[in-house]
């Protein structure tokens, strides 16, 4: 009796394990997911808000599809995550990088308009009082990404007259312009201060060469008569 029981147990068992092998070696085997199938995750992700994680795909997707058909939305949209995350001369980076390596693709007019969004959000988190037209001089007296921004959006309008942020940029572009200019004579008027005159004359001169509104270049006008009579008789002094 007790060897038939034995018997049973062991007979068991070997079924047992007979029925694992069997069922492994039935089951599908598992397979890496697609580039396709990574990048629907992707956009899924986006939609859900899930920025981060987005990202984080399209990253490791951006040398496995570069090249292909999918390389030029990967890249698009390293730049809309980037944005999103509030990464933004990050996302300027991509967007230019995705014009300059897809042009005319299907993303060129958003990224165009995106990455002239991007400037404009570093320029606002750089200082506040670009908003209200406070007096905004960077330390170095650049205001390249002020004007940068500015062409860009004049670009959009030349590029797509008809284009869905033709209105925005447009009026973006208009805006800029104006802040560009009393920019420049602020600057022209830290010069004229630090008694620096020759400075402050070049920055004054650059605003009547540009295509800014009448109003700011006669403010320009009277400030150089301002610095020109300022000026040291003889070639004394001399600019900072």
């Amino acid at each position: 009796m007790e060897a038939t029981l034995k018997t049973i147990h062991l007979n068991t068992v070997l079924i047992l394990i007979l029925s694992f092998f069997v069922t492994s070696c039935s089951a599908p085997a598992l397979r890496e997911a697609t580039p396709e199938e990574n990048l629907r995750s992707a956009r899924s992700n986006i939609t859900k808000h899930r920025y981060e994680k987005a990202f984080e795909t399209l990253e490791e997707l951006r040398y496995a599809t570069a090249g292909t058909r999918l390389g030029g939305e990967v890249q698009f949209l390293l730049g809309e995550t980037s944005y999103k995350r509030g990464k933004y001369p990050e996302a300027e980076s991509y967007y230019a990088a995705y014009l300059t390596t897809y042009p005319g693709g299907p993303f060129s007019e958003q990224a165009l308009y995106m990455q002239a969004m991007s400037k404009i959000k570093q320029l606002q988190k750089r200082k506040i009082g670009f908003l209200s037209y406070k007096t905004y001089i960077p330390h170095d007296r650049d205001i390249s990404l002020l004007r940068e921004a500015r062409v860009l959006f004049e670009l959009y309008a030349e590029m797509y007259p008809t284009g869905k942020w033709i209105a925005a940029a447009t009026e973006q572009a208009k805006d800029l312009l104006i802040k560009e200019g009393r920019h420049e004579l602020e600057i022209a008027s830290f010069y004229l201060r630090k008694k620096s005159p020759r400075s402050a004359l070049a920055r004054a001169n650059r605003v009547l060469d540009g295509k800014y509104p009448e109003n700011i270049k006669t403010e320009a006008r009277e400030m150089i008569r301002e610095v020109q009579q300022s000026l040291p008789v003889d070639g004394e002094g001399q600019d900072l």
